[in-house]
């Protein structure tokens, strides 16, 4: 595994030397055309500078002459003699583009206009202008400059020859300067980034090594220079960091272990009331106490039962912030809170970095196993004495009568049949609700796509809805699966749509969400709009056969063990079940399904 990492290393010192290099050409290369540029600059203006000579001669002449006055620039060829170069041309032009005078053309009636020409329209705009170009006039390629004097020009201009086109040529002997420059500059990057290169390349194989967590030799000598020193405190602040890594990593998995186990809701937020780790208990009692279904749980904090905690929070977390320390060891509170039909202690402890912690436990007082089991028995006894009694009596009845109405006795059989289906479902699920409770290892466990098992589910209950008029929404990602049993899940859906159809009235509408998940859970909701149930018979819905309102419930042919068996059915996937009344109007349940038990 070394040898890769050594070329990648050898690899990387050509890069960097290539990229020097790079940038040291560029440099170069800008300065050396910046020189150009301003060596042919001033050349240029060095002759402009002769150039300007000669026509503030002229102009001067003019003044002198009132040649401007008097049309007759004759007496510049006087000027134009006395000057040492004899290849000077002289133009006066009017400032309307009409040449006067040109010491070249002897026939200026059939020069055209000047005003357009590049060095005069210069000269309008900055008073002076110049230009290379071929003459229009004599056909010869010059060097011109033009200087505006308000009512004329003056413009003078050599012609480009071999001995003006040297003048203009830029001085190389810099370039050759510069030449050697770079190639010092380049032997220099070559000692640097093999100098360099080569702590760099260790430091490199270091990272690699730290990323992928492989053993760090801690003699590596990464050499005696600035950059080596660098890298030395960087392996040893790495190998302090990564032992106090793995300690806190060690802690957090032993909180996070004794959270997924606690009987009670716990969550950790920061400051600003972000959540940060939670079980599956606290997010079943936050949805149930803050009458919401989704995961904006800072809303728990505007709660009018939770004002004493917020303040308690608020008021420590402020002194926290102002460095202040508090002369206890552990700041926290607790306060019993009653919602609806059960009570909840929350007990919060602030951190030192402001930091918090809140739990939640129900504390609602649990029936007695040994009670529950007693009104059990009775509960059967009563609900197989009702249709065993109706049977017996339409049955005496059809035997005593033997001469009866045969529209009378078909009611009677009729009647019979029911009571005996009925007897047939509750003996069903009496077995059903039994099997989970004391032989639930004979399910089996499999992986149930939950989105498509409630889509084939629907298909059977098509009829009851448009009978109902009642319609059905729910939205599951496709892909949401559980590793569980398909017959358990089958129940917890099935019951809550067929006591929806049953009992909360013709138009409803039914709402059911996957509202939430995290890493262990999936969390979903089940509404209704229709008639809900009283507050006083929430407690005990999840009761064997226990009916909110018992005549109609057995006029609809229920069993009262449907919601019980929703419970059970959950509880075996290791979640958990709560309703409420709805604010609008209806009844809405929260559950958890974890997603592999």
């Amino acid at each position: 595994m070394q040898k890769p990492i050594q070329k990648s290393g050898s690899k990387y010192k050509k890069r960097l030397f290539f990229f020097f290099f790079i940038i040291v050409l560029i440099f170069s290369m800008l300065i050396g055309g910046f020189q150009y540029n301003q060596e042919r600059l001033y050349r240029r203006e060095k002759l402009e500078y002769a150039l300007n000579i000669y026509t503030q001669q002229v102009h001067q002449l003019i003044q002198k002459k009132g040649l401007n006055e008097k049309l007759n620039f004759s007496e510049v060829d006087t000027l134009r003699a006395l000057m040492p170069d004899n290849d000077i041309r002289i133009s006066v032009i009017t400032n309307k583009g009409k040449v006067v005078y040109d010491s070249f053309v002897n026939d200026i009636e059939k020069l055209d206009n000047h005003l357009n020409r590049p060095e005069v329209q210069k000269s309008i705009h900055s008073k002076k202008g110049s230009n290379i170009r071929l003459s229009g006039s004599t056909g010869q390629s010059y060097y011109y400059y033009s200087k505006n004097y308000y009512d004329y020009f003056v413009r003078t201009a050599l012609p480009i020859n071999e001995s003006v086109m040297d003048f203009l040529k830029a001085n190389t002997l810099f370039f050759y300067f510069l030449f050697g420059l770079f190639g010092v500059t380049v032997v220099f990057l070559i000692y640097a980034t093999e100098h360099f290169g080569n702590s760099i390349a260790k430091l490199r194989k270091f990272a690699i090594n730290a990323a992928q967590n492989r053993d760090i030799d801690p003699n590596e000598d990464f050499g005696k220079t600035e950059l080596g020193e660098i890298s030395n405190q960087i392996v040893k602040i790495y190998q302090n960091l990564s032992k106090t890594t793995n300690a806190l990593s060690q802690e957090k998995e032993k909180l996070i272990m004794h959270l997924q186990i606690a009987q009670e809701g716990v969550a950790i937020f920061d400051k600003n009331k972000n959540l940060i780790l939670w079980n599956s208990h606290f997010i079943d009692y936050i949805n149930y106490l803050a009458h919401i279904s989704s995961h904006n749980y800072q809303e728990l904090f505007e709660l009018p039962e939770l004002v004493e905690i917020t303040e308690f929070i608020d008021k420590n977390s402020k002194e926290l912030d102002t460095n202040y320390i508090p002369n206890v060891d552990i700041i926290s509170t607790k306060k019993t809170i009653t919602i609806g039909h059960k009570v909840f202690l929350f007990q919060v402890v602030v951190f030192l970095d402001s930091k918090f912690e809140i739990s939640v436990n129900d504390i609602t007082k649990v029936e007695n196993e040994k009670t529950i089991k007693q009104e059990m028995t009775l509960n059967i006894a009563h609900e197989l004495k009702t249709p065993v009694t109706a049977i017996s009596g339409f049955l005496e009845t059809i035997k005593d009568n033997p001469g009866m109405d045969e529209n009378k006795k078909a009611q009677f059989i009729e009647r019979s049949c029911l009571q005996i289906n009925r007897l047939s479902n509750l003996i069903q699920d009496i077995s059903f609700i039994t099997k989970i409770e004391e032989a639930n290892e004979l399910f089996s466990i499999e992986d149930v796509n939950v989105n498509e098992l409630v889509k084939e589910m629907l298909t059977d209950f098509e009829l009851k809805l448009l009978e109902a008029k009642m319609e059905i929404a729910f939205n599951f990602p496709s892909d949401l699966t559980i590793k569980g049993n398909s017959e358990l899940l089958d129940s917890i859906f099935r019951n809550l749509i067929d006591n929806s159809i049953k009992y909360a009235g013709e138009g409803c509408k039914i709402e059911i969400k996957n509202y939430f998940e995290d890493t262990n859970y999936h969390y979903f909701s089940f509404t209704d709009n229709g008639v809900g149930i009283q507050e006083e018979h929430l407690p005990r819905i999840f009761e064997r056969f226990y009916r909110a309102d018992n005549g109609r419930s057995r006029k609809m042919g229920g069993t009262g063990l449907g919601l019980s068996i929703v419970k059970n059915a959950v509880a075996y996937h290791k979640g958990r079940i709560f309703v409420k009344k709805r604010k609008e109007q209806g009844i809405e349940f929260f559950f958890s399904l974890k997603k592999e038990i």
